[in-house]
């Protein structure tokens, strides 16, 4: 026999042996609520006036039955104490029952499936609980004829007062991008701000370029060069110059312009006809004219002259930039891949007028707004709180959101 013969009938017997083993040990087929985590948040925005939410969960088997699995979850307050030791919250507190529905928490898992449709647990009344209070519901699987997984029976939804910010995105090795092909509402603005809140791992990578948005060589939000800090904020801009044949290029950034890891920032770019001012955590660090981006010689005189840089067009149709196509416009990417946002992304948003230091700190401006201040002058506004998916919504009145190049890694937080 071969030596690549043996080892294969050394393995096959091996996996036979365990089979055997799994056999005998009593192995069945169980049921476990399907979710990576047992403990799931009902955050509700009281500050939107949010009154009901709903919750779904499937309940799912490892290996698919021949007939059909009735399932139904119940509410499990003798859990209680449980959830308490678990998750250390001592002071936890029943969900009274007025709060919740749970009169129909039945499902089926299809002959030939491994997994239910949603059972909805749906919760009202919100705005009436004392969120100085935690309040906590154990919902468990209930099943006959069927045994059940005992270290996943149980989900635990606790409902507490959602955060400004409650689910953020994760941009390493992932870009996103607008569809607005030729929209003449991001054509040659002459005045527009660019917000968004970032938190970065890291700094170095091969080209000491993270981007956070904007379009290379036109306009971008980028940190680090190779002659800065690889920490620190640098808005890249460029004019081509159709006339002179060549592309101008200017940057503004300063040393007070540097970032920590792990920490989260607001970054506010305003731009007015060629004057920057970059605001971090609402203080304006810098400002620059650079309406002058270069000179060229008077196509009749001979003499230079200035090349004024006035406006930024933000329109170019989307692509992926090969072959000659134009820049287009991407959260956490520029030039290739190799200057993706090491960090995580939320708020993000763009105005085609210039908003003043008083506006950029109003009260929680940094982490929502709110339908009032919501007009037609918000172009995108992307919060980046879906929590799941690879899409992210355009709350202002235009709907031009995000899509990012494959499933977005989401992060819930608590913000500020």
């Amino acid at each position: 026999m071969k030596l690549y013969d043996k080892i294969t009938f050394i393995l096959l017997s091996a996996i036979a042996v365990l089979s055997c083993d799994r056999q005998n040990d009593g192995f069945e087929n169980k049921l476990f609520i399907d979710a990576d985590n047992l403990r799931n948040e009902v955050r509700v925005a009281t500050d939107e006036g949010v009154k009901d939410l709903v919750k779904p969960i499937k309940v799912a088997m490892a290996q698919p039955m021949a007939t059909d699995v009735n399932v139904t979850l119940r509410r499990a307050d003798e859990l209680l104490e449980t959830y308490r030791q678990a998750y250390y919250h001592e002071d936890a507190e029943l969900l009274p029952a007025e709060y919740c529905n749970l009169s129909d928490l039945t499902s089926v898992i299809k002959a030939g499936d491994v997994s239910s449709e949603d059972i909805n647990i749906a919760f009202s009344n919100l705005d009436k609980l004392d969120y100085s209070k935690q309040y906590v519901l154990p919902v468990a699987i209930q099943a006959e004829g069927v045994a059940v997984l005992e270290r996943a029976k149980t989900m635990y939804f606790v409902v507490k007062e959602a955060s400004l910010v409650n689910y953020v995105a994760e941009m390493k090795d992932n870009r996103a991008w607008p569809i607005w092909d030729g929209w003449d509402k991001v054509s040659y603005l002459e005045q527009f701000t660019m917000e968004c809140l970032i938190n970065c791992h890291g700094f170095n990578n091969d080209s000491d370029i993270l981007t956070v948005m904007g379009i290379e060589d036109h306009f971008l939000i980028r940190i680090g060069d190779v002659t800065i800090p690889t920490n620190q904020i640098q808005i890249a801009l460029a004019y081509k110059d159709v006339e002179g044949g060549s592309t101008n290029r200017a940057d503004v950034t300063d040393a007070s312009l540097q970032l920590r890891t792990d920490r989260w920032y607001h970054l506010a770019v305003t731009f007015n006809k060629g004057f920057v001012q970059v605001y971090l955590d609402g203080r304006l660090k810098v400002e620059a004219d650079r309406s002058v981006i270069g000179k060229r010689p008077n196509s009749e005189t001979g003499e230079l002259e200035d090349i004024i840089f006035e406006n930024v067009d933000f329109s170019a149709p989307h692509s992926d930039e090969s072959d000659g196509k134009p820049r287009c416009f991407w959260v956490g990417y520029s030039y290739d891949s190799n200057r993706s946002l090491d960090g995580m992304i939320a708020e993000a948003r763009l105005w085609n007028r210039v908003l003043t230091a008083e506006e950029i700190n109003a009260p929680n401006h940094f982490y929502k707004l709110y339908e009032k201040d919501i007009d037609e002058t918000l172009l995108a506004y992307w919060k980046f709180n879906e929590g799941t998916g690879k899409v992210v919504k355009d709350h202002s009145i235009y709907g031009k959101d995000l899509e990012g190049d494959h499933e977005l890694v989401w992060y819930p937080v608590e913000l500020p």
